[in-house]
This record gives C-alpha cells, structure tokens and sequence, in this order.
C-alpha cells in the first residue's frame, strides 16, 4: 500500500463523517484491518470505522467494528455527563475551574462521538484541591495518584479525570510554562462565577502548545490535525490571527504551528501534500496518539546536534553537558560533573524496566530513520526548555 493512498483515504473518511456523506468504498489495496489499527491506535475509533460502517463490508468486519464503535459511543456518553456534572457541582460549591483540552473540543465536532478523549482534563484555580476532591469522591470517583502536573482519579469501568493544578508542566519548557502560570487567561463562562473558559485565541494557542508539548516529548498522531482543522472551519473568520502569531513566536512554536496547520488543511481538504508534509504525517500517524519515546531522545538528538552525522549511539550513551543539564539541574555551572551524571543516568536505565526497553527500541532504530526524524524536529524549530 503506497503511503499516499494512505494519506488519502484516511482523509476521506475523516472529511465523510465531519460532512455526513457517505465514504468512498475502501480501495483494494488497503485492508480492513490496517484500517481498525489506526483507528485504535490513534483513538479516531468513531470517526474512522464509523464511517466504515456506512459502506458495504464483510460481515466479519462490521460486526466487530459495530462493537467498536458502540463502546466509543458509551464512553463519550459518560465523559459529557461527568463532565457537565463535574463542573456543575464544583461551580455549586464556588471552586475555580476549567474544563480542558477534549472536553471542550466534543462541543466544536459535528457530533461529540466523533472527538475521542482517554480522560477528562479540568484546571482546578485554588491553593487547595480539598473542596474538588471532596466532590470527586462525592461522584465516585477513586484518587489514584499525582502525576507531574495534575492528579488523577478513577471511576470504574471507563472514566479518568486529570485534574490539573496548572496548565503546563514546568519541566518541559521554562517559557511556556510562566506564560501559562504568571497571567490569569481564562475569564467566566456565560451565567457562571466559577466557570472559566479561554477566548477562541487563547484556546487555539494552548491547543497548539499542548500539541507541541507532547510532539517535543514523544510524538503525537494525526486526531490533533482533525483538532485544528475542525477549529479553523468553526473560527478561524472570528479570531485576531495577529494576536495569535505574536503569541505562538513568543512561545517559540510558531513554525511548529505553521506546519501542522499547513498540514491539517493540506489532508483534509484534498491538497498535494509537499515531500516534508508527507514525511510528518506517516511520522505522525506511526506515532498513535501517546507517541513512542524513543522519539523523544531523538528529538533531544536534534536538538543538541548541528550536522546530520552517525554520532548518535555516542550521543545517546554520553550526552552533551548542555542536554544533562536539564536533566540533573545540579549541574548547572559544573560541567566536571558530567561523568557522574552519567553514571546515575545509566543506573537509573539499568533499573527501570521501561528504561531499559526504551534504550533498547533506541539502540536498534535504523540510522535513516533518525536523519528522518531529525529532519522533521529541526523543521519545526522546537527549542524548549530555555
């Protein structure tokens, strides 16, 4: 199956269901098959095999993407409710809060279903989490554990909230995050005095910065460019599009932006897609949507090399001070502490199973896929943590 054909069906079933047309029949030499692992891959379960189920399929396929498709539907039932709830209760008891990221993004889709999301993302905008925990365990909601930035609780079979104390994690990018943390953005939701939400400008920028985040860290998949297409369709005639581009240069990824906008619309709207928009799709799609993280240690390798070379199993075993600096702030103004950085670090990976998978996924990636993965993170210019 060539690439391009890829490229090109997924973008019809995407653009079918946002139009509610029927799709295309599935070309001969792309299997079903191929296309449910996508799907589940990239949690597009909805948007992609619903669509399959408009057209004629085997049996075998239809009862099985039914079923798919039905517990898509019943989470995304149960996610609007709690979070409607959520946010209902928690303005009742008169706690600061924000719902986040997918939960906004259901009510831009055609149909919430078509926009699927693992958690529910809210900010909570106290000193204290008591009250909101208070009202998630009220709900039956379970508290798991705190994780980098946020908190999170379980509600059995199929329900997770992410309950943020801040925006953007401070380990990823030192700009990004007093950018979201020193100004208060969000303002009231209409009839609301604990509600917030950000205007459409502020949305799309931490849409984008979010995007960017986790693209930097691991990859990301290709939902995020159904995201920004389906918002540009709805709002791109109501925003400050030079507000919007002052802000993205300030956070430094405004040629991120430039490119998976350019993308987003490219695919979805039929274009002939450029050698390097070609490159970062099947980058993107390979990804899935919690990405691998042996792409973000390339992402590091690009970021820390000039010159495409073979340098990179060196690299990656005795890392530059600049890039171990980050990791061990200690040793910032010690380079001759370098060496015992690296002996924790490799102590560290020794112990850690996922460590010691990641290293292995790393030491055994061909060397033309790194240059091409190079070429994409050098392409988009992400240079965090400053």
């Amino acid at each position: 199956m060539q690439n391009q054909e890829i490229i090109d069906y997924l973008g019809e079933l995407v653009t079918a269901q946002l139009e509610n047309r029927l799709p295309k029949p599935v070309p001969a030499e792309l299997s079903p098959e191929e296309l449910e692992r996508i799907a589940v891959q990239n949690q597009m379960v909805y948007l992609l095999l619903g669509g399959l189920l408009k057209i004629d399929l085997p049996q075998e396929y239809t009862e099985r993407f039914r079923e798919k498709v039905f517990k898509s539907t019943l989470k995304t039932l149960a996610q609007v409710y709690d979070a409607n709830l959520l946010s209902r209760e928690l303005e009742a008891a008169g706690v600061r809060h924000q719902v986040l990221k997918g939960t906004v993004l259901k009510n831009i889709y055609p149909s919430p279903e078509f926009r699927e999301m693992g958690d529910i993302d809210i900010m909570i905008y106290e000193e204290s989490f008591d009250k909101a925990e208070e009202i998630l365990a009220r709900l039956e909601y379970e508290k798991v554990q705190a994780v980098k930035h946020h908190v999170v609780f379980r509600k059995p079979p199929m329900l997770v909230v992410e309950a943020h104390w801040s925006l953007y994690e401070k380990s990823v990018d030192k700009v990004q995050y007093l950018y979201y943390q020193e100004t208060f953005r969000a303002v009231p939701s209409a009839d609301c005095n604990y509600t917030y939400e950000f205007s459409k400008e502020d949305f799309y920028v931490y849409m984008i910065s979010h995007m960017a985040k986790h693209f930097y860290e691991n990859g990301c998949g290709i939902r995020n460019l159904v995201d920004i297409y389906v918002y540009l369709k709805k709002y791109t005639d109501e925003m400050d599009w030079k507000s919007i581009g002052k802000t993205l240069k300030e956070l430094g990824i405004a040629h991120f932006e430039e490119n998976v906008r350019g993308l987003a619309l490219d695919w979805l709207e039929n274009r002939k897609l450029s050698g390097f928009e070609k490159k970062l799709f099947t980058y993107m799609l390979n990804c899935g949507i919690y990405g691998k993280e042996e792409n973000g240690v390339i992402a590091q390798y690009a970021k820390n090399t000039v010159e495409k070379d073979n340098s990179f199993k060196s690299w990656y075993y005795f890392p530059k001070y600049k890039h171990m600096k980050e990791l061990y702030p200690w040793l910032e103004g010690l380079p001759w502490l370098l060496p015992v950085a690296w002996m924790l670090r490799a102590v560290r990976a020794f112990t850690s199973k996922e460590r010691r998978k990641r290293g292995k996924a790393v030491i055994e990636m061909d060397q033309e896929r790194i240059f091409e993965i190079q070429e994409i993170y050098r392409k988009m210019k992400l240079d965090f943590y400053k």
